[in-house]
């Protein structure tokens, strides 16, 4: 594991304003990923993992405090900034799959490279077949979403996030809308991805940082390190997930 941080958060608050007033999401949250380890974000629903989430990656902008990505200060940054800052660097999978209707499978995975440009759509639809061969899709790649089972669209979505060779990898609920078998096998080729990169063809040979937020505790459990949020706030004492008396279950920590 790279001893560099990819992440780094001192002080993060996130405050939003209802008809009923101020609400504080998140208070005071310091946090320190390394390159090349894998973190699980867990907590009661409504306790802001995810609002976190989107705070680590750039998604959201904070109401106060620092985020630090890949060495670059989110703080103050515009939205066309934090984009171009992901693009290429930063992946996505998401437990609603997010894919793109109109797009066959190979067409979604293809298309952020497409994106993030200098690369012909020969050379992106190439790559990304490859990498649907890689998570067994290869023979579905013409297929729409709507023609693919739950497991599949997110094995597309796990393809298309590692496409790129992204530095850092953000998941919320990647298992949370699939059966327990299905989310088993796609914990499984998430962490096959991230040991040994996309082996797409360019060169690439890691894979990405997994940042994490679930209420599985078996992905939990495979991951480095666990960042338990209670009531938008960290709790003190992280747990290393090195020593297995330091596991603990998340509220709802069943649900998958």
């Amino acid at each position: 594991m790279n001893s560099d941080p990819v992440i780094e958060v001192r002080g993060l608050c996130k405050r939003v304003t209802d008809a009923t007033g101020e609400l504080t999401i998140l208070d005071g949250i310091d946090l320190t990923v390394h390159a090349g380890s894998s973190v699980a974000i867990v907590g009661a629903s409504g306790s802001g993992k995810s609002t976190l989430l989107g705070l680590l990656a750039g998604l959201d902008s904070a109401s106060a405090g620092s985020v630090r990505l890949l060495g670059h200060e989110l703080t103050g940054m515009a939205e066309d900034q934090r984009a171009a800052l992901r693009n290429g660097s930063v992946g996505f999978v998401f437990q609603s799959f997010q894919l793109m209707p109109h797009l066959s499978a190979l067409e979604n995975v293809a298309l952020p490279l497409e994106l993030q440009g200098g690369i012909t759509t020969r050379e992106a639809f190439a790559r990304a077949r490859a990498l649907l061969e890689r998570v067994g899709l290869g023979q579905r790649t013409g297929h729409y979403p709507k023609l693919l089972s739950g497991g599949e669209q997110q094995r597309v979505a796990l393809a298309r996030a590692f496409v790129t060779h992204p530095a850092v990898l953000f998941a919320d609920e990647p298992t949370g809308s699939l059966d327990a078998a299905t989310g088993h096998a796609v914990i499984d080729l998430m962490f096959e991805l991230n040991r040994s990169g996309s082996g797409a063809g360019n060169g690439a040979s890691g894979g990405a940082t997994l940042v994490l937020v679930t209420h599985d505790v078996d992905l939990a459990r495979r991951c480095d390190a666990v960042v338990t949020i209670e009531a938008g706030r960290r709790v003190p004492n992280a747990l290393h997930l090195d020593r297995p008396e330091d596991v603990r279950e998340a509220p709802e920590a069943g649900r998958v």
